[in-house]
């Protein structure tokens, strides 16, 4: 860990220009994406920060009992107090199948974040279709993200482990 804040991909460049370009890697052939535009913050997909509403351990659990992946990683995870985002910089992506048309932005306060606990059916079943291909998954595909414009303190954010 670096700081103390969890910084967009745009606000890398210059001084943090090595592990933007290792961040970027994970968009190796959806460059596309880093152009989606966040028409209610007035931004770029490479000016947010994402997050998931739930605990990751969901999807990798979900991944292994399907046979997508042998073990859940050891990945860590910061865990972010929803409270400290501020809500005039935060919405939700919802996408529940491919294509530009089927995304969604909504405001973080017009979400009960309590129906979005659950991995989509979307989720499923794309994990589904990559039963037997040996193709690894993209691990939040149809998930819904938290979005937030600009960078979040991360100074007293919990690390969750998954096991």
């Amino acid at each position: 860990m670096i700081g103390n804040a969890l910084i967009p991909l745009n606000d890398m460049r210059g001084n943090m220009e090595e592990i933007r370009k290792k961040n970027l890697e994970k968009y190796q052939g959806r460059e596309e994406i880093l152009q989606r535009k966040i028409s209610l913050l007035d931004c770029l997909w490479n000016d947010v920060v994402q997050f998931l509403p739930f605990h990751p351990q969901k999807t990798f659990t979900l991944q292994k009992e399907l046979g997508l992946i042998p073990q859940v990683p050891d990945y860590k995870f910061f865990e972010i107090n929803i409270s400290q985002l501020d809500p005039t910089k935060t919405v939700v992506f919802f996408k529940d199948k491919p294509g530009v048309k089927n995304e969604k932005f909504s405001w973080l306060t017009d979400i009960d974040l309590l129906s979005i606990q659950d991995i989509p059916e979307a989720t499923v079943e794309y994990y589904k279709t990559l039963i037997g291909t040996g193709e690894l998954p993209f691990n939040y595909q149809f998930v819904p993200h938290i979005v937030h414009k600009g960078p979040v303190d991360i100074s007293s954010a919990d690390i969750v482990t998954l096991t």
